[in-house]
């Protein structure tokens, strides 16, 4: 069952989206979908919810993103850049959409000491209704998801089952789900 925090932000989400009449489409590498799960799982969310791309390894996200090549190999998937092209790059794929959202981030174990926990969130969105005009980056954030689910008081809400990867998992799609609600209500 998807946890009740979780459902409360996708909510809230998809409300801002009715409002704002916006349409949302993501690309998802270190979330793995669990983001599309949680706003297909809401009644009547397909008016305002394009899809998600789960773009995991870095060939997926060069061949459907257009991340560039030296993106990657000079900063990694683990970094703003790369979400900043994930994001603009899935908008660009998908026009009826109106705001993109994308994640990428290293959720351990065994990842590089600098990586571990690290999450890389990046929104853009459709500044004219002229699909040739460009889309344009709104943010791209770091954030430690360690440091997030003591900040968030999340650690209450987590099943004692699960592992450090799912509890941080879960801490990335609650800070999407947040900054994707906070670009909304801009």
């Amino acid at each position: 069952m998807l946890p009740e925090f979780l459902m409360q932000a996708a909510t809230e989400v998809k409300t801002a989206l009715m409002l704002k009449d916006e349409k949302l489409v993501l690309a998802e590498s270190c979330t793995g979908g669990l983001l599309a799960t949680l706003l297909t799982s809401l009644p009547g969310i397909s008016e305002f919810f394009c899809g998600s791309a789960v773009v995991y390894r870095w060939d997926t996200k060069m061949k459907w993103l257009g991340v560039q090549p030296e993106t990657l190999e000079k900063y990694t998937d683990v970094s703003r850049e790369t979400a900043r092209e994930m994001a603009l790059g899935v908008l660009n794929q998908t026009p009826e959409a109106s705001l993109a959202a994308s994640i990428s981030g290293h959720l351990g174990p065994n990842a590089p000491k600098q990586q571990d926990g690290l999450i890389c969130i990046a929104v853009a969105g459709r500044i004219s209704t002229d699909l040739h005009s460009p889309p344009e980056l709104i943010t791209a954030e770091s954030f430690e998801c360690d440091t997030l689910i003591e900040k968030l008081q999340l650690a209450g809400n987590f099943s004692p089952e699960l592992t450090l990867r799912q509890r941080r998992q879960l801490a990335a799609a609650f800070q999407l789900l947040q900054m994707i609600l906070n670009t909304l209500e801009q």
